[in-house]
């Protein structure tokens, strides 16, 4: 009787395996620089994780980082500290290094691409990456088409980067006196460095397009106005407009919302009394960031959320003026809470206090300002089919007296400039509806991506959209069709090479490690929490990879089932079974039909990649070399094709 449901490893399946890479939304290749970290390659490192993203500096301190949350390291014990990592190079060889030298932005460097070491691959040929686009702009030169972007946040500046390294003129217009969007307006300086984000728009208005601030979608200009004097429309307009509680009393003076705090924090805007008591509403990384940022110069307890908004609060609310207490409500159980872990520590260990398992009921107030707010407990926030519908206790009203209630349950966009003559068509919940392929509108010539297409997603996602928006632009302003084109390679090790694998380095004894911290007493003002990994850790947390490129290959045409290989394995991720214990798709049964006769009796080798740490050992083992340690890499371009009319 069949036991074990199989399929055979196709491209896609080799390119899962590096799972850091497959996760990143602009697949930087996590693996690649992680190692060469390592190594002690740190200008390699830095190209690599530059090379597909023009905000990797930036991402360094703040990514959202999808590729730690799918690292097969995480399957073992704990992920590789990718993002710290990408920092550390960042902080040597990219555009913001502080007192460490001077700053360069990498041209194209054809002796990076391609490598056939086993152990220095990058899979950095990419349609997101910097050397083809660099040369596509060499083959085409200037296109003499104008594209405008409406948004200088992450997408709108990696959509106007890309354009750029393609050959055509971009404008970019934003409603704000300063660029960045979301990464000026609502990360907190002690998470993210002015001048880090000063230098990488820099370095994207280096390669040509213009910048025009102040002005507004909708009050300086029409979505008609930009088609009509532009070939193509891009929108990368955040979302900026704070979600309501929609109970009583949201009225009353001293009702915050939270994206409003942090633009006027971040701005540096007028002078806000929050009093000494603040509730924050909301368990995200949003809440916290402000209720940190308004308590910070204030004199915070040291006693120790929903949506990412939440946590930016609350620990924004721990740095302004004399707030000498900040706290949470959160609806969710502590584990429910879309917060990062390691945001809420912090937030923590800087004097903010989170209650879970409470709901607003309504605000009270006194002669028009607020006074408390009174709750509810929460019996349950999610129901049993997973959707957020919390179930609260009756009769277990309570009342938390305040100075200052600031609202961070999440974020919508702005659409009141959307004009009935546009074309633009809205989706249920409030975004631009695009087509998933080329991010076009429903609008002709007009482009969109973002929170403004999707709702709010990490800084990388919006990076990503950016990108992927530009190439739908490039194909329409050209009059031709992208194909992607996916390339497999594998590289075969040496025997001698085995021990630089698993059994001598004795990786998986190493923890991984946290960036340092500021101490808890010095982070006041604008002050980094994270100090950042040092060589000596940097190395260390590095050499923790498990090098998921490299996959055993076996020969059953060399194989003697020895089980060797199965014995020595150290995870068990080998087994040795009959053709009649397999389960397979139609398609793969016709496959071992038309290869081996029914009516003989047959094995198969089973391979569990999630469990593999690449040690290497079951190839070192095998007497006759059926099983070899092999280096996968790929390529996958874009190719843009003359559309036949």
């Amino acid at each position: 009787m069949a036991r074990y449901p199989v399929y055979l490893p196709e491209l896609e399946y080799y390119q899962r395996n590096v799972a850091c890479q497959f996760a990143c939304p602009v697949r930087t290749d996590g693996r690649a620089y992680v190692s060469a970290i390592a190594r002690g390659e740190y200008e390699r490192a830095y190209l690599i994780a530059r090379e597909t993203n023009p905000f990797a500096s930036t991402c360094g301190w703040v990514c959202g980082a999808p590729c730690e949350a799918a690292c097969r390291r995480g399957k073992v014990d704990a992920p590789i500290a990718i993002r710290a990592l990408k920092r550390f190079v960042n902080d040597r060889y990219g555009v913001y290094l502080g007192e460490t030298g001077k700053s360069h932005e990498p041209p194209a460097w054809p002796a990076y691409v391609g490598r056939t070491d086993a152990f220095n691959l990058g899979n950095t040929v990419f349609p997101t990456s910097r050397s083809g686009l660099v040369a596509s702009r060499k083959r085409g030169e200037a296109s003499g088409k104008h594209v405008a972007i409406v948004g200088a946040g992450p997408a709108g500046l990696s959509c106007a980067h890309d354009l750029a390294l393609l050959g055509h003129e971009v404008t970019i217009f934003d409603a704000a006196p300063v660029a960045g969007g979301m990464l000026r307006l609502g990360i907190p300086e002690y998470r993210l460095p002015r001048e880090l984000i000063d230098l990488e728009i820099q370095a994207i208005l280096a390669l040509g397009p213009k910048l025009k601030l102040n002005q507004r979608l909708g009050v300086n200009f029409s979505l008609q106005s930009l088609r009509e004097e532009f070939d193509a429309v891009f929108l990368g307009i955040g979302t900026y407009l704070s979600r309501n509680l929609n109970i009583e009393g949201e009225q009353f003076d001293g009702v915050l919302r939270a994206v409003d705090f942090l633009i006027n924090v971040n701005l540096g805007g007028y002078n806000l009394n929050l009093g000494k008591k603040i509730l924050v509403i909301g368990g995200g990384n949003v809440a916290m960031d402000v209720a940190r940022t308004a308590a910070r110069l204030g004199s915070p307890s040291q006693s120790g959320g929903d949506l990412s908004m939440a946590l930016d609060v609350a620990r924004t609310a721990v740095r302004l003026g004399a707030t000498e207490e900040v706290h949470c409500l959160v609806v969710e159980d502590r584990h429910e809470m879309l917060a990062d872990p390691i945001e809420v520590e912090e937030a923590a260990e800087e004097g903010v206090v989170v209650h879970n398992h409470v709901a607003p009921k309504r605000i009270l107030g006194e002669n028009g300002r607020t006074k408390a707010i009174e709750t509810l407990d929460v019996l349950q926030a999610f129901d049993e089919r997973g959707r957020f519908n919390p179930q609260l206790a009756p009769n277990s009203e309570k009342i938390w007296e305040c100075d200052s209630v600031i609202v961070a349950i999440g974020q919508s966009g702005e659409l009141d400039w959307v004009q009935p003559g546009d074309g633009l068509e809205i989706t249920p919940r409030g975004t631009l509806k695009i087509d998933p392929e080329t991010l076009a509108t429903t609008a002709a010539g007009v482009y969109a991506g973002g929170d403004i297409a999707f709702g709010p997603r990490l800084i990388i996602n919006a990076v990503a959209d950016g990108q992927h928006a530009a190439r739908g632009i490039h194909a329409y302003l050209q009059n031709v069709q992208p194909r992607r084109v996916r390339k497999g390679f594998f590289t075969p090790l040496g025997k001698q090479e085995y021990p630089q694998l698993g059994p001598l380095r004795d990786y998986l004894s190493w923890p991984r490690r946290q960036p340092p911290m500021l101490p808890t007493n010095r982070r006041i003002g604008v002050s980094q929490v994270e100090i950042g990994f040092n060589e000596e850790l940097a190395r260390e947390q590095g050499g923790r990879c498990l090098i998921c490129s490299i996959n055993p290959i076996f020969d059953g045409g060399l194989c003697i089932m020895c089980n060797g290989c199965v014995d020595v394995c150290p995870m068990n991720c080998l087994k040795l079974v009959s053709r009649s214990e397999i389960s397979t798709p139609d398609h793969v049964a016709a496959w071992m039909d038309r290869r081996f006769d029914p009516l003989e009796p047959a094995s198969a080798m089973l391979f569990d990649p999630t469990l593999c740490i690449r040690c290497g050992l079951c190839a070192a083992r095998c007497p006759t070399e059926a099983v070899k340690m092999e280096t996968f890499r790929f390529t996958e371009e874009v190719i843009f094709e003359k559309i036949v009319e």
